[in-house]
């Protein structure tokens, strides 16, 4: 199933190296094939969360933004509302939290008895007093008896470009906040009824022994990025991305393999024959000009993971790549596609702009004209944002994603080869290797079509 957390990940890692070997073409990571996206192994220990020698095993989960594992111990306890630090409400104005365990509702904030706001804070907790104050940790309160089961599996841990929290947080249910609240006669529900029946804060603090034992350990994951480079010529200092994600989602609970047939093992088929085309060419002495990057992407699924990794860390200048092409499900027809397109042939181009007004995209639109002549619809723009190409969009490099679009089997175990429509795959493919060949020579693709060249 490829998941990153998996041992398919892995193989597939080897497979798409010794593919790339056998064509011949050299690792763009100085001559290596793996960028290694420093995520690592969680391995959680028995956690345990203590009040008054009460022992609770699934009423929390362990939201550890800040990275900072560790055994929260202590009495002191600070019940502070919804956390709100505003000049029009402030849970904090009686209370200290600095070292202190805080106790915090989960929700937008207080309401009276009509729906109404009792505050105009735009965000709620208010995180970044909650830092400043240096608490020792903050315990989430959501309301209700949820049994959360989430907590004893190991996982893959990615570091995010956006800094989280530098307390750790903890979310509890309403059982175990009655149990931590015991002390002082007060139940949940109570409090949330106190808030709609005061306009302000019902801050105070309390004692109770209470111990969490966060300690996981973390070791460096052998989770890379695939990436492997065609020299170019007179341009080779610029280059073209091409790109697919080689990762998945795994099994089901029920042990049946997710196997990602279209998503994306076809857009990694469609980049392993462009890159194998292009070094005949290269090979033949009709190469491309500008150096393309051929890029197969981890952890896609988990968030544009490998690409964000990429982005942050690039092998190859940022300012001198001049599109990213990324090929994401290409080898099925979507749930919505119109009839009339399938009967055509189609393919969706996605390039994040309004099409009327793109240049990228009239591009595209005239070599498929010249050529491959599929219908490329309006629709799915809502897919642009959705994978690894909009992490360099979002570096302002020109970027296209093609794509089939969505189906029925999407994520789902059912994705499999049998399903793939080769023959829409090869024209598919046809067209994302023609766009690429015209951004690799044209010295200025943007203003020519070099129409002899596309035919030929």
């Amino acid at each position: 199933g490829r998941k990153s957390s998996d041992e398919g990940i892995r193989m597939s890692a080897d497979y798409l190296i010794g593919q790339l070997t056998s064509y011949k073409i050299k690792g763009g990571n100085n001559d290596s094939y793996k960028q290694n996206i420093e995520a690592f192994n969680k391995t959680k220990s028995d956690k345990y969360f203590t009040v008054a020698d009460f022992n609770y095993a699934d009423s929390y989960t362990y939201n550890n933004a800040a990275y900072q594992d560790s055994v929260i111990k202590g009495k002191d306890i600070v019940f502070a509302g919804y956390g709100i630090h505003h000049s029009s409400f402030n849970d904090f104005s009686t209370v200290d939290i600095t070292d202190k365990i805080v106790l915090l509702l989960d929700g937008d904030g207080p309401v009276n008895k009509y729906g109404v706001k009792l505050h105009n804070a735009p965000v709620v907790p208010s995180r970044d007093f909650i830092s400043s104050q240096k608490p020792r940790a903050v315990l989430m309160v959501d309301p209700g008896f949820k049994t959360y089961s989430n907590y004893s599996s190991n996982s893959i841990q990615f570091f995010s470009k956006q800094n989280g929290d530098i307390y750790p947080v903890i979310k509890i249910n309403e059982l175990l906040a009655n149990r931590i609240l015991g002390p002082t006669n007060k139940s949940v529900k109570q409090l949330l009824y106190e808030s709609e029946d005061n306009s302000s804060s019902l801050a105070f603090s309390f004692e109770n022994e209470l111990t969490f034992n966060g300690n996981n350990s973390y070791k460096l994951a052998d989770l890379n990025n695939i990436i492997a480079i065609i020299e170019g010529t007179d341009l080779k200092d610029e280059y073209i991305i091409l790109s697919a994600h080689y990762d998945h989602i795994g099994t089901s609970y029920s042990g049946k393999v997710f196997n990602g047939a279209d998503d994306n093992a076809s857009g990694v088929s469609a980049v392993l024959e462009i890159a194998r085309v292009l070094t005949i060419a290269k090979k033949e002495g009709n190469g491309p000009r500008r150096s393309v990057v051929v890029l197969f992407t981890t952890a896609e699924e988990d968030g544009l993971k490998g690409s964000e990794y990429y982005v942050s860390n690039p092998v190859f200048p940022l300012e001198k790549t001049k599109l990213c092409l990324n090929i994401d499900m290409l080898g099925r027809i979507a749930s919505k596609a119109d009839s009339a397109d399938i009967a055509k042939g189609y393919v969706y181009a996605l390039t994040g702009n309004y099409r009327a007004n793109d240049s990228l995209f009239a591009v595209i639109d005239s070599i498929n004209l010249l050529t491959t002549n599929l219908s490329i619809p309006l629709s799915y723009s809502s897919l642009y944002s959705r994978s690894d190409h909009y992490e360099f969009y979002e570096n302002k490099i020109p970027s296209v994603l093609f794509t089939n679009g969505e189906h029925e089997d999407l994520h789902a175990v059912t994705d499999d080869v049998e399903k793939i429509d080769f023959k829409a795959l090869l024209k598919r493919s046809k067209l994302a290797f023609l766009t690429l060949w015209e951004f690799a020579n044209n010295p200025n693709p943007f203003k020519e079509i070099k129409t002899d060249k596309i035919k030929h």
